[in-house]
């Protein structure tokens, strides 16, 4: 078995390059085919164990979570662009372009001063040049300068931005004259977008080839990932309070955030928020959740991928269902296209399937956080106690509030996510029900939010104040 010492790459910083990926495709307005927040997300774990002992890389990944925080919502505004005018979409665009712009270049330029200093401090040459592909293969030893690096990545961003906002203009003007039609640019817009999207790929697929090399060429000296690991040793891992609750808190807002992205929006029969959501954000939780729980936390991702399956399923039965993506009409609703009658059924079914694949990830989910939250309150308890009945007393009123606030969220959750299956079945007699499922998938999101609030309050902070 290999020890952290024995890995490559025991700060985990390859996954800043992975994350990258994400961050490159264009955006049909506010659109993202490949979701920024999951790239960010990866990032951040990426700055997890390095952040602890640099001061500008733990700048970089708060500015990154502030930044996926704006993806996820960002996300969630696109069921919001079918029903509202050109103008409102150029809005929201617009909006979120200077939203991720002014978190996005700090945490840039955070992220390359931190490495650079680690880089100072420690003797390393690999953070100040760009190696070529043969250098990272020890043949053509050629390197390009960083700041060039940095520059490139503010242009490929503002070139994205610009690409998401640029074609959209010439729609909300509609010239006007006496006898004359006014000019319809939307026809025009699937041009505009084209040529947007072969500027962005010019510009950010150069930017994330010499990203990663860039990366890679960091994760390969061990000058710097051994000494920045030493440190995090030395430093951060003694001290196993401080680790557990740094993690948990993570854990507990990525839960929470997960129980939000349930709640399902139906435009014309169709979710716009499809299952493949919370199940992403699941699988991030239970690969957190994976080093100590391991048998348990595969099994949460094997039920989370299952479920994010057949959610896509669903959603590919609901768009044939309505007649296509371009046929959203209420008559659609009615059973009135071809072969409906013989895919509602499977509708009900698949529904169905992925509401008990669902239930049964987020019941692994809350059964690891309960039995990991209560190691907590039992190890780091009697610290913050004069006595050991002092502690015992504590100790219990912590574990009761805990369990008080796991049943609430359990029974809420499970109402929620067996409402989201019978929905197919119940929408077309009880048009209503999309309110009842708001309401319970606020309550499951609220009952999470309370188990972060509880915990937060009266342990995790009390140990990141004495560390």
């Amino acid at each position: 078995m290999k020890t952290h010492k024995q890995k490559r790459d025991p700060l985990g910083l390859s996954w800043i390059g992975t994350g990258m990926i994400f961050l490159c495709n264009p955006l049909i307005n506010i659109i993202d085919i490949l979701p920024d927040f999951i790239g960010l997300l990866m990032i951040m774990h990426g700055l997890s164990k390095a952040a602890e002992v640099t001061d500008h890389l733990g700048d970089a990944r708060d500015r990154f979570a502030k930044l996926a925080i704006v993806s996820a919502v960002q996300t969630c505004i696109v069921c919001t662009l079918p029903n509202n005018s050109a103008s409102y979409i150029m809005l929201m665009a617009f909006t979120f372009s200077v939203l991720s712009a002014i978190f996005f270049l700090p945490a840039v330029s955070h992220l390359f001063a931190g490495l650079s200093y680690a880089g100072l401090r420690t003797g390393a040459t690999a953070p100040g040049a760009v190696p070529s592909r043969g250098a990272l293969r020890g043949k053509n030893k050629k390197y390009s300068s960083v700041t060039a690096l940095q520059v490139l990545t503010y242009a490929a961003f503002f070139t994205r931005a610009a690409g998401s906002v640029l074609p959209l203009v010439p729609t909300i003007f509609v010239s006007h004259y006496v006898g004359q039609v006014g000019v319809d640019w939307a026809q025009y817009i699937h041009i505009l977008y084209g040529i947007s999207c072969i500027v962005v790929f010019a510009v950010c697929l150069p930017w994330l080839f010499r990203y990663r090399r860039y990366i890679k060429g960091i994760c390969a000296d061990p000058i710097l990932t051994d000494a920045l690991w030493e440190k995090y040793c030395a430093e951060v891992l003694p001290n196993q309070g401080y680790v557990a609750a740094k993690r948990t808190r993570t854990v507990l807002i990525l839960s929470a955030i997960a129980c939000g992205l349930c709640f399902c929006i139906y435009f014309d029969y169709v979710n716009i928020l499809p299952g493949i959501l919370p199940a992403a954000f699941l699988i991030v939780v239970f690969a957190y959740l994976k080093r100590d729980y391991k048998k348990h936390a595969v099994w949460g991702i094997v039920l989370s991928v299952t479920a994010g399956a057949v959610s896509i399923l669903n959603e590919a039965l609901l768009i044939q269902y309505t007649g296509g993506l371009n046929n959203y009409t209420p008559a659609s609703f009615a059973l009135g296209v071809k072969h409906a009658m013989e895919l509602y059924p499977r509708i009900i079914v698949v529904g169905a399937a992925e509401a008990v694949f669902t239930v049964a990830a987020f019941a692994v989910l809350l059964y690891l956080l309960q039995r990991l939250i209560s190691t907590h309150i039992t190890a780091y308890t009697r610290q913050f106690c004069r006595t050991e009945d002092q502690a015992v007393s504590e100790i219990a009123r912590m574990q009761k509030g805990l369990g008080q606030r796991m049943l609430f969220t359990k029974i809420i959750g499970g109402a929620a996510l067996l409402l989201n299956g019978a929905y197919a079945g119940l929408a077309p007699w009880f048009p209503g029900v999309w309110i009842l499922n708001g309401l319970l998938v606020a309550l499951f999101t609220y009952g999470m939010y309370t188990v972060y609030s509880y915990m937060n309050e009266n342990l995790y902070v009390r140990i990141l104040r004495n560390y």
